[in-house]
């Protein structure tokens, strides 16, 4: 049971295979009657189809990877710029805080001032004393208060301190705040920096978008070399079709050759056979004339049909024997007349 290829002419693409019974209503059915037939569609289309999409693939990817690393680092480049914006805001804080300290000072002058109070005055001096205490409460200071300061900073406390002593304390905590949060802000917006300094660093060491795009362009490389290898293996394909129908192309012709020659031969052989029995009839019709004047039996005449029993005998009766079918014909005719003749002139002489 044999089994025939063509190619489908739906839409679709692919196999199909399916028996004699779903053609019944084509022109070949009869010739295909209790067959398998295979309907194959456009196979190299088919796979440029995969090759194309396998491409479109890639460079999907590709895109993927240059995005992704290009949000990563854009996500970076705005990390730094917020860190750049908080560093900022610090600095101003603490030019804001430094420049309330520097309102403090001006205002322990007017506090004196109001106060009336001269810096070589025991009431300022009792001051001094008072803020020594407050740096010897704080252990890495490293200030220590003698015998007679502490004598003399325990009859200050029983006392009581004076209102000037008082307001001018409170303006050492305002500013000891204030010098501390400037001081934290400072370190801080320094701190920003040596980490803005880090990232950048480490930017230059991994090359993160150098990277994506040298991975992304190789990913492109071998989805294109395997595309071109596709289109060489179709074009090879093509080559190789071509080439086999050039070969059949050419066995055809020299079957046919070989066929003309074969005819061929077979004609020469007709027309040496043809004009064997026209030099024989030739003979004949001389043997015929020596008969009649030595007074012969005299021969029969050849008939036509004699000559129809030698072409009808000849191999392919084609248009050369007919056309020698019709010299010799016209030659017997004639040779037929020469016999009456010499009959007729045997007839005269005996007379």
């Amino acid at each position: 049971m044999g089994i025939s290829i063509f190619a489908a002419s739906s839409n679709k693409e692919g196999l199909f295979i399916t028996s004699s019974y779903a053609a019944k209503n084509s022109q070949d059915s009869k010739d295909t009657k209790g067959s398998k037939s295979i309907f194959a569609g456009n196979l190299n289309a088919q796979n440029n189809n995969n090759l194309e999409l396998k491409r479109k693939l890639a460079h999907k990817r590709a895109m993927k990877i240059l995005t992704d690393t290009f949000a990563s680092e854009q996500n970076i480049d705005n990390n730094i710029e917020g860190l750049k914006a908080q560093q900022e805001q610090l600095r101003q804080e603490t030019l804001e805080d430094k420049k309330t300290i520097r309102g403090i000072q001006d205002e322990r002058g007017q506090l004196m001032e109001s106060y009336g109070i001269k810096e070589d005055s025991k009431e300022h001096k009792d001051l001094e004393l008072l803020r020594k205490e407050r740096k010897a409460s704080d252990p890495l200071s490293g200030v220590e208060l003698s015998g007679s300061e502490k004598e003399q900073l325990a009859e200050l406390h029983k006392n009581g301190l004076t209102a000037y002593q008082k307001d001018m304390l409170e303006l050492d905590d305002k500013e000891d705040f204030y010098k501390q949060r400037a001081s934290q802000k400072e370190a801080s917006a320094n701190a920003i920096s040596g980490a803005i300094t880090d990232i950048e660093l480490e930017r230059l060491k991994t090359h993160p978008v150098a990277d994506a795009t040298r991975e992304a362009d190789e990913l492109m490389a071998a989805a294109n070399k395997e595309l071109i290898g596709g289109l060489w293996a179709e074009a090879k394909d093509h080559i190789d079709e071509k080439m086999e129908e050039a070969m059949e192309k050419a066995e055809k012709e020299a079957e046919e050759k070989e066929e003309e020659e074969k005819k061929a031969a077979e004609r020469k052989k007709e027309e040496l056979e043809l004009e064997k029995r026209i030099a024989e009839t030739k003979q004949a019709a001389v043997n015929a004339a020596g008969a009649v004047q030595d007074d012969a039996p005299a021969s029969p005449s050849i008939e036509v049909s004699e000559v129809h029993d030698i072409i009808e005998k000849s191999p392919g009766n084609n248009n050369t024997a007919s056309k020698a079918e019709k010299e010799i014909e016209k030659l017997v005719e004639e040779l037929n007349l020469i016999m009456e003749d010499l009959k007729g002139a045997k007839v005269d002489m005996n007379v």
